[in-house]
C-alpha cells in the first residue's frame, strides 16, 4: 500500500501542485566510465528535484549546481533529465531506487541510490 500512494503522490506532484515539492536522492554507489572501462569511486552526491520549479540540483561538500529540468513519467519510472548532461531514473512503484547518468565529455558518472520525498 505504501508503494501505491509514494507513486500516487510523486505522480500527483508532478502534474501541479500549489506546494513546493521536492525529492532528495542521495548517492550510495557511484561508478566513472570512459573508453578504457569503469571503476567504483566515493561519491559525496546528492540530488534534489524541485518538481514545481522543474530544477535539478547536484550537490557535494563543494557546493550545490542548479539546473532546468524536464520531468516525465513512463510506466513504472519518473525520469528527471537536464538536457546534454545528466538523467535521473526513479522506480516510484516499488523502490525508490534511482539510477543517474551524468556525461562529461566522453566520460560518464553512473549513480545509484534512493530517493525519498520531501514534503
Amino acid at each position: 500500500m505504501k508503494k501505491i500512494l509514494i507513486a500516487a503522490a510523486l505522480l500527483f506532484y508532478m502534474i501541479g501542485n500549489a506546494y513546493a515539492e521536492t525529492i532528495y536522492c542521495k548517492v550510495d554507489t557511484a561508478f566513472i566510465c570512459s573508453s578504457s572501462g569503469c571503476k567504483q569511486i566515493k561519491s559525496e552526491i546528492f540530488i534534489n528535484l524541485d518538481t514545481e520549479r522543474n530544477t535539478y540540483q547536484r550537490g557535494d561538500s563543494k557546493g550545490i549546481d542548479t539546473y532546468n529540468m524536464s520531468m516525465y513519467k513512463s510506466g513504472n519510472f519518473v525520469t528527471a533529465e537536464v538536457t546534454g548532461s545528466a538523467s535521473l531514473k526513479i522506480d516510484v512503484a516499488d523502490t525508490m531506487n534511482f539510477v543517474e547518468i551524468v556525461q562529461l565529455g566522453l566520460t560518464t558518472y553512473n549513480n545509484f541510490g534512493k530517493c525519498k520525498l520531501n514534503t
